[in-house]
Protein backbone atom coordinates (compact mmCIF):
# COMPACT_ATOMS: atom_id res chain seq x y z
CA UNK A 1 0.00 0.00 0.00
CA UNK A 2 2.83 2.40 0.87
CA UNK A 3 4.46 1.60 -2.46
CA UNK A 4 1.26 2.46 -4.33
CA UNK A 5 1.00 5.75 -2.44
CA UNK A 6 4.65 6.55 -3.22
CA UNK A 7 4.09 5.76 -6.90
CA UNK A 8 0.98 7.92 -6.95
CA UNK A 9 2.84 10.75 -5.20
CA UNK A 10 5.62 10.54 -7.78
CA UNK A 11 3.11 10.68 -10.63
CA UNK A 12 1.41 13.67 -9.04
CA UNK A 13 4.77 15.41 -8.64
CA UNK A 14 5.56 14.78 -12.32
CA UNK A 15 2.15 16.10 -13.34
CA UNK A 16 2.64 19.24 -11.27
CA UNK A 17 6.08 19.77 -12.80
CA UNK A 18 4.63 19.28 -16.29
CA UNK A 19 1.79 21.69 -15.57
CA UNK A 20 4.31 24.31 -14.42
CA UNK A 21 6.45 23.71 -17.51
CA UNK A 22 3.42 24.06 -19.79
CA UNK A 23 2.34 27.24 -18.01
CA UNK A 24 5.78 28.77 -18.51
CA UNK A 25 5.84 27.72 -22.17
CA UNK A 26 2.36 29.15 -22.66
CA UNK A 27 3.49 32.47 -21.19
CA UNK A 28 6.55 32.52 -23.49
CA UNK A 29 4.39 31.73 -26.51
CA UNK A 30 1.87 34.43 -25.61
CA UNK A 31 4.68 36.94 -25.29
CA UNK A 32 6.14 35.87 -28.63
CA UNK A 33 2.72 36.09 -30.25
CA UNK A 34 2.25 39.63 -28.94
CA UNK A 35 5.69 40.62 -30.26
CA UNK A 36 4.83 39.15 -33.66
CA UNK A 37 1.49 40.95 -33.75
CA UNK A 38 3.22 44.24 -32.96
CA UNK A 39 5.81 43.60 -35.68
CA UNK A 40 3.05 42.75 -38.16
CA UNK A 41 1.21 45.96 -37.31
CA UNK A 42 4.41 47.96 -37.78
CA UNK A 43 4.99 46.32 -41.17
CA UNK A 44 1.43 47.14 -42.26
CA UNK A 45 1.94 50.76 -41.25
CA UNK A 46 5.25 50.93 -43.12
CA UNK A 47 3.65 49.38 -46.22
CA UNK A 48 0.82 51.92 -46.08
CA UNK A 49 3.32 54.76 -45.78
CA UNK A 50 5.35 53.39 -48.71
CA UNK A 51 2.20 52.99 -50.80
CA UNK A 52 1.26 56.59 -50.09
CA UNK A 53 4.74 57.82 -51.07
CA UNK A 54 4.73 55.77 -54.27
CA UNK A 55 1.27 57.02 -55.23
CA UNK A 56 2.36 60.60 -54.56
CA UNK A 57 5.49 60.12 -56.67
CA UNK A 58 3.48 58.58 -59.51
CA UNK A 59 1.00 61.44 -59.46
CA UNK A 60 3.86 63.89 -60.03
CA UNK A 61 5.12 62.06 -63.12
CA UNK A 62 4.08 63.44 -66.50
CA UNK A 63 1.36 61.49 -68.24
CA UNK A 64 2.59 58.81 -70.62
CA UNK A 65 1.93 59.48 -74.30
CA UNK A 66 -0.83 57.36 -75.81
CA UNK A 67 0.47 54.20 -77.42
CA UNK A 68 -1.99 54.69 -80.32
CA UNK A 69 -0.36 57.92 -81.48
Amino acid sequence: MDEEIDTLAQRIDRMIALARQLTEENQRLRSLLEENRAAEQELHERMDEARTRVEAALSRLPAAPDAAQ
